[in-house]
């Protein structure tokens, strides 16, 4: 077990019921699932979660799955929460699956949505290049900082959900929302594989975007190995962001698997 200090978590609650726990991806914080939180909000106790090193969650060098994963055991035991449920985007999927492998006696079902155990490639260099490349103490508008982003990312949806994060400083300039050093130098644990030493009995789905390549409908059986009650469906029209890109087929996944 990782040394460093496991961190309380900044967090959002909303609604009654069972308690479900939603985790975000890479760059991305509790903020991105406010409006999936209302939604659900009739039928759950929806705790939207910053993970370390994001949003208001404390800035750590320390950055890993493990640690991760401490982070949010000690959230549900200070909130005494039994068996609670999971939905974990991409990196905060990741995050999931590594408390299945710690302690799965402690949580309830799990969705998993497009990001499998498996080990990955880089595959956000250009992000990385083009936040490196902003200068935020001399930054005065967010178009400024577009202009710069657009020389290394095309795509105006990932600039938008990147500039989420500049926050505008009280005596002048930004900063990030996120510690951008912490998760450069620890990007390579980021892309780890998660490793099983047993069976999960936890129910568990893996959802996947129809245009993402994060995930294939083909390593299902690969998956139900060790995951023997899990299962794997495709949101239609949907990348890697599948919450941005068809939230009302998500919230009808969402309500399909855990209501």
């Amino acid at each position: 077990m990782e040394q460093a200090e496991i961190i309380n978590l900044h967090y959002k609650k909303t609604g009654q019921g069972p308690a479900l726990i939603i985790l975000h991806g890479l760059f991305g914080s509790l903020d991105n699932w406010q409006s999936l939180a209302r939604l659900l909000s009739s039928d759950y106790t929806v705790y939207c979660l910053d993970l370390r090193n994001h949003g208001k969650s404390a800035h750590t060098d320390a950055f890993s799955f493990e640690l991760m994963a401490m982070d949010v055991f000690k959230f549900i035991e200070l909130h005494q929460l039994h068996q609670p449920d999971l939905i974990g985007h991409s990196m905060g999927g990741k995050v999931v699956l590594k408390m299945l492998s710690m302690q799965a006696q402690k949580l309830g079902r799990a969705m998993i949505l497009d990001i499998s155990p498996k080990s990955y490639s880089p595959g956000h260099d250009e992000i990385f290049r083009a936040l490196f490349k902003l200068k935020l103490e001399e930054l005065q508008r967010r178009d400024e900082a577009d202009l710069i982003l657009q020389t290394e990312i095309h795509d105006l949806v990932v600039r938008q959900f990147l500039l989420k994060n500049l926050d505008r400083k009280t005596d002048g300039g930004f900063r990030w929302k996120f510690n951008l050093k912490s998760l450069f130098q620890n990007y390579p644990h980021i892309l780890e594989e998660i490793k099983f030493s047993q069976i999960i009995n936890n129910e568990v789905c893996f959802v996947k975007g129809e245009y993402s390549n994060y995930i294939d409908v083909a390593e299902l059986n690969e998956l139900k190995k060790t995951f023997i009650h899990g299962q794997l469906i495709e949101i239609k029209a949907a990348g890697h962001w599948i919450h941005a890109d068809q939230p009302l087929k998500l919230l009808e996944a969402i309500k399909t698997f855990f209501i």
